[in-house]
């Protein structure tokens, strides 16, 4: 069984791991909206346990996913009224019903993933532990950097005024430097790792991922979290030091 500090190990059949991964976020976002609806424990609940004890820093209070739910609910009620009542005018007859109920899918789809997601960000945090940090993006992203292939911390200030990529530049880094570890809200905090940074691993899905040496990553408080993960490192034995 994997826990939360072990990655899985990847498949032997090429594409095998993209299908399982894929068919494993469907079962996830259903029976986390299904819980969160019907008032069961939750599933992300469960499966934050798994990352263990330690200073825990949460990451459910971006601007996006502040209003994900609200705003997907209401663009779906308006969109489907005015889509179904093109379909009842535009489609053949014989094809109506399957149009309607596909429509109607995937509006439910569309409600019931921004259920999940922002149930699951609210429940499953950040874990900075005795040896490790673990970041989780909700059940889909799963990243654990041991503390000693950490090399250095920098907050990601975003200007109004500039992109969402805007950070890039500053740090002199190109999109495809970077692993970035957010659902919808822009990242907050860059954590760049050591050359051999042995130890670290990056999952998607369940699917090991390749891991880039910078590691872009949304939280709530990053100031918080770069003064404790700065404080983790150098309490270390024979640690380096973390430039601010």
């Amino acid at each position: 069984m994997t826990d939360g500090l072990s990655p899985p190990a990847p498949p032997h059949i090429i594409g095998l791991g993209w299908i399982l991964g894929a068919a494993r976020a469907q079962r996830w976002m259903w029976s986390e909206c299904w819980c969160k609806w019907t008032r069961r424990p939750l599933p992300s609940v469960r499966y934050a346990r798994q990352f263990g004890d330690g200073q825990r820093f949460a990451l459910h209070r971006g601007s996006w996913m502040s209003v994900l739910v609200p705003m997907v609910v209401v663009s779906q009620f308006v969109d489907v009224l005015v889509a179904q009542g093109v379909i009842h005018v535009a489609a053949m007859p014989a094809h109506r019903a399957l149009l309607h109920g596909l429509l109607l899918f995937v509006s439910l789809w569309m409600v019931v993933w921004a259920v999940a997601l922002s149930s699951a960000l609210r429940h499953v945090d950040h874990v900075l532990g005795p040896h490790a940090l673990t970041l989780a993006i909700g059940f889909k992203q799963r990243c654990r950097l041991p503390l000693t292939a950490i090399a250095t911390l920098h907050r990601i200030e975003h200007r109004g005024s500039a992109s969402g990529k805007d950070w890039h530049a500053r740090f002199g880094l190109q999109a495809s430097d970077v692993t970035v570890l957010s659902a919808l809200d822009p990242p907050t905090l860059l954590i760049a790792l050591r050359d051999d940074a042995a130890g670290a691993w990056w999952t998607r899905n369940g699917t090991p991922r390749p891991l880039k040496r910078w590691v872009a990553v949304y939280v709530d408080k990053p100031d918080a979290m770069h003064a404790a993960v700065t404080g983790a490192i150098a309490a270390l034995p024979s640690s380096a030091a973390v430039e601010p």
